[in-house]
């Protein structure tokens, strides 16, 4: 097997030169340390920079993935604390000229996911000259534990990423990119982080354009309040595993002894199942202030309201919300559940996940007239049902940041899109099981990285003269022109034929791509959207 050899600040790095999955050639190094092991000590804590190494370390083989449930399997844990790593690849370490970079983060309700082949291999990305960082990032409690006390702050794991991306700001010139052209890009709570480092301090300087795909702050499965929750979840969490106690720094130090796979086994005990049945998630990023070194340095508002100051690029598929309910990650929703959501609404219970969202303008009861006119939420009604939920958890969220954009006078230019392109056989749909119609959430994912796990699922890449590999190039094509100039459509091709317009400063109309086998230009107005819940 051929080598590449690269000697970055902490030593030397031997990676391993691949076959693309359409023939081509790229060099990956792969598991390569960006913090210390957050372990011991350093457990619930801000990350640091890692030891140098003596002699030539192996980068052929990813990192450990972070500690979490096997969404496959899941009553199986896997993974290890030890698991701060990232991943480099390009086709040409000694190119002449400095190439952009593209930095990756993904998604998985920062409970799951990491930054490995299984879903996020670069055979795509990379043929489009450009170098692809993949990274792992702490999940679940070992992420985002605050117990708002100095001892346990929070948002560890949005500070592992911006410490991934200082480790790029130092490091990557040596692999051939350009540490002045780097693009962050993310779907999901990855598209909600990068939101996030765009509005921190604690990021600025070190990246220059950023993709948020089906997810921003303003989503509000993104934050959590501690003011909506009744009960801070590591008390919690110490709790059932035998520690009662009011004071902070007692869980912290019974926390911190605890083996990490029982805390993340345990931790998905912590939702009732009202809060399962709301799809609200027990660990997330949450206000720092206690933190010498907050991610957050206003109150929650005030942050978000400063806006994008880069190129930013967000959007939606079309039918986000089936996700929820049609998906092997969620399970398919029965007919039970449906109705204890219907008895839900009747007694008033769901205003709990609509308490997240600012200036609801209609009551609960023309909410659901809105969407089920005087029909039961059932079987027969989970289309609406799946509407509402698209609505909820993605659509107004996302234009919400898109209208904090549109009215902000030193926004960066802002793209809106939505991914409409519906296939028989994409591959996310088969994947994760999903069985309804409409483009769901993570499913433009297998047009921009090739998910390694469809072979284990006996399925194959698109073929080179089908419509999903033309989607393929449009999409790697445009959000790799948007790294490289800060327009994804910089030119007029075939393969992208229409002329992406960012949005228009203070109008009545969103401007936006949709994308599908033949993208347009389209407009939603103000006022007439679904999920702007006008009560008419």
């Amino acid at each position: 097997m051929e080598r590449a050899e690269v000697c970055v600040r902490d030593g030397k790095l031997v990676g391993v030169v691949e076959k693309g999955i359409y023939g081509g050639r790229y060099i990956a190094f792969r598991g390569i340390p960006y913090a210390k092991p957050p372990i011991g000590e350093l457990r619930f804590k801000d990350p640091v920079p890692p030891e140098p190494w003596s002699g030539s370390r192996d980068a052929s083989k990813y990192g450990n993935v972070a500690v979490q449930i096997n969404v496959d399997k899941k009553s199986q844990i896997i993974g290890d604390e030890d698991c701060l790593f990232l991943n480099v690849f390009t086709t040409d370490i000694k190119s002449s000229e400095k190439r952009p970079v593209m930095v990756w983060i993904h998604g998985g309700g920062f409970f799951f996911g990491s930054g490995d082949s299984s879903f996020y291999s670069p055979d795509y990305i990379v043929e489009k000259d450009v170098l692809l960082i993949t990274l792992n990032y702490r999940l679940g409690v070992l992420g985002f534990l605050n117990l708002y006390n100095e001892v346990a702050t929070g948002n560890q794991g949005l500070k592992d990423v911006i410490l991934a991306l200082q480790w790029v700001q130092k490091n990557i010139s040596e692999f051939g990119g350009d540490s002045e052209n780097v693009t962050i890009f993310g779907e999901s709570a990855g598209g909600a982080i990068v939101h996030y480092l765009t509005l921190s301090p604690l990021s600025e300087g070190l990246f220059h354009k950023a993709i948020s795909q089906s997810g921003t702050i303003t989503c509000p499965w993104a934050f959590t309040d501690p003011e909506s929750c009744s009960t801070n979840k590591g008390f919690l969490l110490a709790k059932k595993l035998g520690k009662m106690t009011e004071d902070p720094k007692d869980v912290y130090e019974f926390l911190k002894m605890i083996d990490a796979k029982k805390l993340v086994e345990t931790e998905k005990f912590l939702a009732t199942e009202e809060e399962r049945r709301q799809f609200l998630l027990i660990f997330t990023p949450t206000l720092d202030h206690e933190s010498s070194n907050p991610v957050f340095s206003e109150d929650l508002m005030t942050f978000i309201h400063r806006g994008v100051k880069v190129p930013y690029l967000l959007g939606f598929t079309s039918c986000e919300g089936s996700y929820l309910l049609k998906s092997n990650d969620y399970g398919c929703i029965s007919k039970e559940s449906l109705s204890q959501v219907d008895s839900d609404f009747k007694l008033g219970i769901y205003p709990r996940v609509l308490a997240i969202l600012p200036k609801i303008p209609i009551t609960l009861y023309q909410l659901r007239s809105l969407y089920f006119g005087d029909k039961n939420i059932s079987e027969e009604s989970v289309a609406n049902y799946i509407n509402l939920l698209s609505d909820i958890f993605f659509f107004r969220g996302i234009m919400q940041t898109a209208d904090i954009q549109m009215n902000n006078d030193n926004s960066g230019k802002t793209y809106l899109y939505q991914f409409s392109y519906e296939s028989e056989t994409s591959l996310m749909k088969k994947i994760l099981n999903i069985d309804f119609p409409g483009v769901s959430h993570g499913e433009e994912l297998c047009y921009l990285f090739y998910p390694d796990i469809i072979k284990e699922l006996g399925l194959s890449v698109p073929a080179p003269d089908s419509e999903d590999y033309k989607m393929i190039s449009r999409l790697t094509q445009m959000w790799t022109d948007f790294a490289k100039t800060g327009n994804p459509t910089p030119a007029i091709t075939d393969l992208t034929p229409i002329k992406w317009t960012p949005l228009k400063p203070a109008g009545d109309v969103y401007d936006y791509l949709d994308i599908d086998v033949k993208p347009r230009m389209k407009t939603f107005r103000k006022g007439e959207q679904r999920w702007e819940w006008k009560n008419t």
